[in-house]
């Protein structure tokens, strides 16, 4: 699963635009964003339990788009497309720390690895709840 798909590039950056970057290549758009996803999940993997589960991102779709917009400028990219891209990966930090929220698509925000889903002590482990294993 990718956080974006081909129809959120076309709805952020135009069909036209979609249908250049991809040239020729079947296949080229979508291997770029799972190349994004795989970028976001690294970064993530410190702070959220993964994969995530649910249908929407919607923090994550624009930042694998950004990222992948950038993945298939064969050679230089304009200046906005490499400015967007380095302020998603900037962002992928501070969520991974919880400096910034990860809400998912109902605008809930997202349980962290550190922080517990639900109330109760914390599992320990003694001398004497190991005594005589």
């Amino acid at each position: 699963m990718t956080y974006a798909t081909r129809a959120d590039m076309e709805a952020r950056f135009g069909t036209e635009e979609a249908l250049d970057l991809a040239g020729m290549e079947a296949g080229r758009i979508e291997s770029a964003l799972a190349d994004a996803t795989a970028e976001i999940d690294a970064l993530l993997a410190a702070g959220y339990r993964l994969p995530l589960t649910g249908a929407f991102w919607p923090r994550l779709v624009g930042i694998a788009c950004d990222l992948a917009r950038r993945a298939l400028y064969d050679d230089v990219s304009p200046e906005e497309v490499t400015a967007r891209a380095e302020r998603a990966q900037a962002a992928l930090p501070r969520l991974a720390s919880g400096e910034e929220t990860l809400l998912d698509g109902a605008g809930h925000v997202v349980p962290r690895r550190d922080k517990a889903a639900h109330g109760g002590p914390a599992p320990s482990i003694t001398p004497d709840s190991l005594a005589g294993l």
